[in-house]
């Protein structure tokens, strides 16, 4: 061993017995803030999701858990704990009763009982899987949450205020393209900002699209930020723009577009680039103008603040909101007088009723109003941020009440979650910086198994040193070289990473990653472990010699073996063709229709995401689609998910459709990479044992996501239905599992071999020879 090795063994080593030594100290001396903190978790959550008083809707519970976080935490006695729970709670919950002693206690319904009825009718919360303070970015979410009877914001403000240019991209197919703009965001503002670069299809899919979800802007004095991308060989539109997301005002300036030819930028031209000309439309994706959208923002010109020139565009946060009467979206209600009724800690509990009057004054009864006007001025003042300690507690306490309530895997998965919120907590008083709360929030969901987790914000970068690697028969391969001159080739196993073991690197990266099954974990940490800030450096070790590999590209098409450099479709041979699912569109599956007919085999490779292809299965189904109720939506009325109601289930969507090819040999190639829409996809065709399906399994991830944002620009990604397979059995954290496991080879690596292709022509060869 060289004697840098040993050092560094030596120095990791003292490290691991640091921390095992210090852990458990940190514990004991934080335990009483952990018990403070933990129970105001659980009552934040009953009162905000479950309590329908006025007071508690329209408070703004993200600040709320900030505010909360920072008082109970300097509690030094249950006392003093229980004080300021009912300090902090009244405003919100005015029937809200915190006691020691649960026999002895008799919740007074007097005190939610007006004296004359007349006028008054009942409130209470129903929950459709749960869209209270969730982000829900696209029409007809499935996720629903109602106040019956109680006024509800029905149009609130959507998660982005979006000023777009879109422009045509025929001439540009092929070409690497690079969209630059100068962005401040104002002095003080809660939200983030964001360059945005989109490349669309003809039939309106997205080819490429960074949002800059991973490097927001924050800063409140003038940069430039940059997006480099590729323009698909079928690509219509280029859509540049920025975004605010969240409170606050972004100012957007000199926005310009160029495309590379050989080793030169050329601009591509932006009408208006400096926002000079006092001109914005309402009209969306309007080609040659700038265009906006996003209800409760404002789109205007500044005259005071700008780049270059006399003006600047401004996206500025509205909040402007209708109402109306919420009413049910299922038949169960629960009756007036019916209380959660919960221990928050050792010899603590707290009642709280489900069910209020309500007339057009308000819920019943009123809180104090200067008692509620204070605490929101109160909460209004919290710091937002991620260097502040109670803000990084609120946001953890904020994250485990929406899976509490409301994540559907909990008897699918083996996780204790108050132990998890434990632990997320006592993290946060070592966090010092806004990436170690994001790896906090990873961390801490990381155990739930839900491959659509994904939590944005940080600056941790997502620039890619020029290779791709993955782990195979366990060791990390490099599987493709993205840049000439680097001194590596596919096949090469590296056996260290910035001085660390591979393997014991790869643990850290695992850790931060929900995942519901090893293949979608892999795929996931394949290239978060790669990711980093522009121009950092990573050093590898392959072969004893340290490679240092620079980071400068955002984008990388995956490996040579992936569907990503396959074409649409290939005939192998007179009677066996291959369908790219990931690739293929279904009006180019229509058009081939009368070759499909021909073929005795036909291989379909779905290592990835459908390109919205799915009405091809109607061709191999014999019967129409009969399965219901395997997508489940929770309908939700008691917290900590006891007493479900019911779910809500889908019919049957998927009828057959001539010409059959069903009656022909059908072979399903999939991967960890398949997930949601593609499991979807997966279920139907093992459900009606419509292929042989190889390879490896699914994600384990299937159903509508679910979105909500925390302060600090953090957002967080999560599956909000249950889905099952066609017989009801688990999909969640097992996947689709292959009728014949394949695995990739070093050798095959290094010979450049698609060895799941190669096994599913194979198969077709000994199936067309015996015909």
């Amino acid at each position: 061993m060289k004697n840098s090795n040993l050092k560094e063994y030596i120095r990791r080593g003292f490290g691991v017995l640091l921390i095992i030594y210090c852990v458990s100290p940190l514990l004991a001396q934080k335990q009483q803030q952990i018990d403070n903190l933990t129970a105001f978790a659980k009552v934040y959550g009953y009162v905000k999701y479950f309590h329908p008083s006025d007071e508690a809707y329209t408070m703004n519970w993200d600040d709320f858990a900030i505010y909360g976080a920072e008082q109970v935490e300097k509690c030094k006695s249950k006392k003093e704990l229980m004080a300021t729970l009912r300090k902090l709670f009244k405003p919100v919950a005015p029937s809200i009763n915190f006691y020691e002693d649960k026999a002895r206690f008799k919740f007074n319904m007097d005190q939610i009982t007006p004296r004359d009825l007349k006028g008054y009718e009942l409130t209470y919360w129903q929950h459709k899987g749960v869209g209270f303070n969730m982000y829900v970015h696209y029409e007809n979410s499935p996720y629903h949450s109602v106040r019956v009877n109680g006024m509800m914001n029905v149009r609130e403000a959507d998660q982005y205020g979006k000023l777009n240019m879109t422009i045509d991209a025929e001439q540009y197919r092929g070409k690497e393209i690079k969209y630059t703009a100068w962005v401040k965001m104002k002095e003080g503002i809660r939200g983030t900002g964001h360059l945005r670069l989109q490349v669309i299809d003809s039939d309106g899919a997205t080819s490429f699209h960074d949002g800059m979800l991973k490097r927001p802007v924050k800063d409140n004095e003038w940069k430039q930020y940059e997006i480099i991308g590729k323009v698909d060989s079928s690509a219509t539109t280029i859509v540049l723009g920025g975004a605010l997301k969240g409170k606050g005002q972004m100012f957007l300036d000199e926005a310009r577009l160029s495309y590379k030819e050989g080793e030169v930028w050329l601009d591509i031209p932006v009408k208006d680039n400096s926002f000079e000309a006092l001109v914005l439309t309402s009209t969306a994706n309007n080609r040659g103008q700038w265009s906006y959208k996003g209800n409760g923002y404002d789109f205007d010109i500044s005259k005071e603040e700008y780049q270059k020139g006399k003006k600047s565009a401004v996206i500025t946060f509205t909040n402007k909101v209708e109402q109306e009467k919420g009413k049910q979206i299922f038949d169960y209600k629960p009756e007036f007088g019916e209380l959660t009724e919960k221990r928050i800690g050792k010899g603590m509990f707290c009642s709280i009723p489900l069910v209020l009057y309500r007339n057009d004054n308000g819920t019943y009864p009123a809180a104090d109003k200067k008692e509620t006007e204070r605490l929101i001025q109160d909460t209004e003042n919290v710091s937002l941020q991620p260097e502040t300690l109670a803000f990084r507690l609120g946001n953890i306490i904020n994250t485990y009440n929406v899976f509490r309530h409301f994540y559907p895997y909990f008897d699918e998965i083996d996780v204790n979650w108050d132990k998890e919120l434990e632990k997320a907590l006592l993290r946060c008083y070592t966090d010092k910086t806004e990436n170690d709360h994001l790896i906090t929030l990873q961390k801490f969901t990381a155990p739930l198994r839900d491959g659509h987790i994904n939590i944005s914000g940080g600056s941790l970068g997502n620039y890619l040193p020029p290779i791709l690697w993955e782990w195979i028969e366990e060791r990390l391969v490099i599987t493709d070289v993205t840049e000439e001159g680097v001194p590596l080739k596919a096949g090469d196993i590296v056996t260290q990473i910035d001085g660390l073991d591979a393997g014991e690197y790869f643990e850290e990266i695992n850790s931060r990653i929900s995942a519901g099954t090893k293949g979608w974990r892999d795929y996931v940490a394949a290239y978060l472990s790669l990711e980093g800030k522009k121009d950092s450096k990573m050093v590898i070790t392959v072969n004893d010699r340290d490679i240092a590999l620079v980071r400068k590209s955002t984008y990388h098409k995956k490996g040579p073996q992936s569907t990503a450099w396959k074409p649409e479709y290939k005939y192998i041979n007179d009677s066996v063709i291959y369908l790219n699912i990931t690739k293929i569109k279904m009006e180019s599956i229509n058009r081939l229709m009368p070759e499909l007919e021909k073929m005795k085999s036909i291989i379909c490779d779905l290592r990835g995401y459908p390109n919205r292809n799915h009405k091809f299965i109607s061709h191999l189904l014999k019967v129409n689609d009969t399965a219901k109720s395997w997508m489940r939506i929770p309908e939700i009325v008691y917290p900590d998910q006891q007493h479900l109601v019911g779910y809500w289930g889908n019919e049957p969507f998927l009828k057959r459709k001539k010409p059959y090819l069903g009656d022909k040999q059908i072979i399903f190639i999939i991967n960890g990479e398949a997930i949601s829409y593609a499991e979807t996809y997966m279920c139907l065709i093992e459900g009606y044992k419509l292929a042989t399906i190889i390879g490896q399994p699914t994600a384990g991830t299937d159903g509508n996501y679910n979105l909500f944002k925390l302060p600090g620009g953090y957002g967080v990604k999560w599956t909000g239905m249950k889905m099952v397979k066609l017989d009801g059995s688990q999909l969640h954290a097992v996947g689709i599992i292959p009728d014949i496991y394949v695995n990739k080879t070093i050798e095959g690596v290094k010979a450049g071999k698609d060895e799941l292709l190669e096994k599913a022509i194979d198969m077709t060869s000994g199936h067309n020879s015996s015909k």
